[in-house]
Formats: structure tokens, C-alpha cells, sequence
């Protein structure tokens, strides 16, 4: 709705004493009863206001003086919501790529410090090579060159030196960097992008509720279990779901505890939707989720700066050019071992949580396959379950004694 239509009925409202009708305020500005209608409605609940009921059955608005500071407070408490929220995605947003902005910058500086060792190595040489200069042999320019060229040499089949063979340079030279974000990349190589079950508890729950209904209302614990992760023979394990959907247990004639959920068996009628797998499976946890190809160029920077950093970091007691910049080769030596520190240990740690999420799985599905085909005693206590099954109590139109849909006084002499 528009703000001017908004200020044009809050306007109206004190105008008329802040106790209105629909027709008052649509009489005042103008409006179309069904806009002053909406537009009430909103201003009310926003502001606290107060509805009455004439025995008409007609609706009157009452609002409480200084309504209108309610409202712009509010409004305001809004705006300041959407601009924070706006500002936190730029500041995460520059957050996110500062990590590549910073690689770059430190390569570059890299660079230039290797520059500053050669050149005063060679100086050393020419005036006096008795004394013996600098031999730079680690560091030859031809990898810097291929740092720039990647793509291009990649494409000729060149084989880089870096482990790769040629047709794995062809691969990266060719793919399509538009799909790609080096910045992006970069902060996905450090810290990946996000927890690939987020939002598993509420998929549980769902589930849970989906084999419920689609068992009539009464399950045992093996037939949790595939969605839970708990030992199919574990009854207190079904104790967070009795908690939540309100269920109860029940002892069978041969001692097998079931468990009933009436509540879950009411229904307005729609059909009851059934689980969707026979387990509830978590995902791994992905490294990153950029390609391969992305994540080359961040690495080759990443190994770059590292053994560069380093490097210059040997240098530091022999050549004097570079002990004015000692602060920055230090810091450059951090950045660098973060850079490639951080990703080993989350890869480390990754491959830890995997295996459990592997391990959870695979029980879970073992669990699953029991079901599908049960021994004598599970198929015994499954068979028992079933006569504890609870109908479902469906709600039609002609059940509905109150509904919002009319106002009380108008449904209370409805024969």
C-alpha cells in the first residue's frame, strides 16, 4: 500500500476523533471502502488499536491518543531494521572478498620484494664479485610468468611444473571463468561455504510426523529409528517425539511398548502427505562448493605467497635492502601460513565429520533395512502395533460451530 494513502487515513483518523468506521474514513479521503478497509486493519494492528462490534454486527476502530507516534515509531524501528540488515550484507559482502583482495595485494608485494633481493643481489655482483653477491636460483621468473599466464599456458598444453600434467592444464586453461569469482572463491577456499544440513531438524521433525500419520497414528521405536539415529532398541530415545506430537505409550499383551498419537490423527480433510525416504540421510560436508577449476588459481596463490613469504622471511639476515621492510615481510609470512594453514585444518576437520556423518547414515539405513525385512520378533511387535491404530478424525463444514469468517453475534443465532 502506498505511504501517501497510509498518512492520508492516520490523517483522517484524527480528524474524526480516532473512534471510525470504514464508511467514516472512506467518506473523509476519498478512498475505496476496500482500501480504507486494508489500510485500517494494518494501521490497528501495527498501533494497538481496538476493535468493537455493534450489534449490527458492524466494526468500529477505536484508537488510543498519540497513535500516530506509535506508528512512526514503529515505522522508524522498521526502517532502521532494513537499513542494518542492509548494511550487515555489505559489510559480510566486503568481509568475503577482502580475503582475495588481500591474497592479491600480498603477492603483489611478494613480488616487488623479490624484486628488491634481485636487484640488490645483482648490484652486489657487479661492484664487487669477490665478495660474493646474491644468487637467485629459487625463485625463477618463469613461474611468476606462468602465474600470470596460467590460462594461456595451460591452453598451448604446457606442462606448468606444478604436478599437473598437460591435459590437466588444457582442462583449467579452457573452463569458463564467467562462472567463477576469484574474490568469492577465495573465502570459500578459506572457510567453504556453510553447513550443508542447516535446517536438518526441521526436515527430522517433518518426517517423523509423516511416518506417524502414514502408520495410523501408532509406531514402535525401530520404526523411528531410520529418521532419529537413536538404537532401534532404545524406547527412551522415542521420548523427544512423545514430548513434541503429544503421544503416549502403550504396553501390547506380549510386553512390546507402542506408541500413539491421537492429536496427529485429526484432520481438515487433505490427504496425508507420506514420507518422502526411508531415512533421514545428512549430507557431507563439502570443501568448498566452487570447481576445481575455480580453486586452482587460489591455491597457486595461496602456495605462492606461502614459500615466497617464507623465503623473504630466510632473507631477512642477509641482504640489507630488505631489512627496511622486515614489518611487512613478517606480516606477509602470516597471511601467507594462514592462507594455507586455515584450509588444512578444516580439510582435517572436515574428513573427521564426515566419517561420522557417514557412520550416522549407514546406521540409519541399516535400521531401515530391518523394517523392510523384520525378524520374528519385530514382525510379532509390528503386527501388534497395528491394533493400536487411531483413526482419523476428519473435520468437514458441517462440524464448524464458530468461525472468523462471521462475527459472534451472527453465528449465535444461526439455527
Amino acid at each position: 500500500m502506498p505511504a501517501s494513502e497510509k498518512q492520508t487515513v492516520i490523517k483522517a483518523i484524527d480528524t474524526l476523533g480516532r473512534r471510525v468506521t470504514v464508511a467514516d474514513v472512506s467518506t473523509k479521503t476519498g478512498l475505496s471502502l476496500a482500501t480504507t478497509s486494508q489500510s485500517l486493519n494494518q494501521i490497528a494492528s501495527e498501533t494497538g488499536g481496538n476493535l468493537q462490534v455493534a450489534d449490527s454486527g458492524d466494526l468500529v476502530y477505536r484508537f488510543n491518543p498519540g497513535f500516530q507516534t506509535t506508528y512512526l515509531t514503529k515505522g522508524i524501528a522498521r526502517i532502521i531494521e532494513k537499513v542494518g540488515q542492509k548494511t550487515f550484507d555489505i559489510a559480510y559482502f566486503c568481509l568475503r572478498i577482502s580475503f582475495g583482495i588481500m591474497l592479491i595485494l600480498s603477492f603483489l608485494a611478494v613480488i616487488g620484494l623479490i624484486l628488491v633481493v634481485i636487484m640488490s643481489g645483482r648490484g652486489g655482483r657487479d661492484n664487487d664479485r669477490d665478495r660474493g653477491g646474491f644468487d637467485f636460483s629459487f625463485f625463477d621468473w618463469m613461474i611468476i610468468r606462468e602465474l600470470f599466464w596460467w590460462g594461456t599456458w595451460s591452453n598451448t598444453g604446457y606442462n606448468t611444473g606444478y604436478g599437473y600434467p598437460s591435459q590437466y592444464s588444457g582442462r583449467y586453461g579452457n573452463r569458463q571463468r564467467g562462472k567463477s569469482n576469484f574474490l568469492m572463491d577465495c573465502f570459500s577456499f578459506l572457510f567453504g561455504d556453510g553447513n550443508p544440513n542447516a535446517g536438518i531438524e526441521e526436515r527430522k521433525w517433518q518426517t517423523l510426523a509423516q511416518v506417524i500419520k502414514s502408520n495410523k497414528g501408532v509406531v514402535t521405536c525401530e520404526q523411528l529409528a531410520p529418521y532419529t539415529g537413536a538404537n532401534p532398541k532404545d524406547e527412551d530415545a522415542v521420548l523427544p517425539v512423545l514430548v513434541r506430537f503429544n503421544g503416549k505409550p502403550e504396553v501390547t499383551d506380549s510386553g512390546n511398548i507402542v506408541y500413539t498419537f491421537p492429536e496427529l490423527q485429526v484432520s481438515a480433510g487433505f490427504e496425508s502427505f507420506e514420507p518422502t525416504a526411508t531415512y533421514l540421510d545428512e549430507r557431507k560436508w563439502k570443501f568448498s562448493n566452487a570447481s576445481i577449476d575455480a580453486l586452482v588459481p587460489v591455491m597457486i596463490l595461496a602456495a605462492f605467497n606461502f614459500l615466497g613469504s617464507w623465503w623473504l622471511y630466510t632473507q631477512l639476515g642477509t641482504s640489507i635492502a630488505l631489512a627496511a621492510f622486515a614489518p611487512l615481510v613478517v606480516a606477509l609470512v602470516i597471511y601467507g601460513t594462514m592462507f594455507v594453514l586455515v584450509p588444512t585444518i578444516r580439510y582435517l576437520v572436515l574428513q573427521n565429520l564426515n566419517s561420522r556423518i557417514a557412520s550416522r547414515n549407514q546406521n540409519k539405513l541399516q535400521s531401515a533395512k530391518a523394517l523392510d525385512s523384520p525378524n520374528k520378533d519385530l514382525a510379532k511387535k509390528l503386527n501388534e502395533s497395528q491394533s493400536y491404530a487411531v483413526s482419523e478424525k476428519k473435520i468437514d463444514h458441517g462440524q464448524v460451530i464458530y468461525t472468523t469468517e462471521k462475527d459472534l453475534l451472527e453465528q449465535d443465532f444461526e439455527p
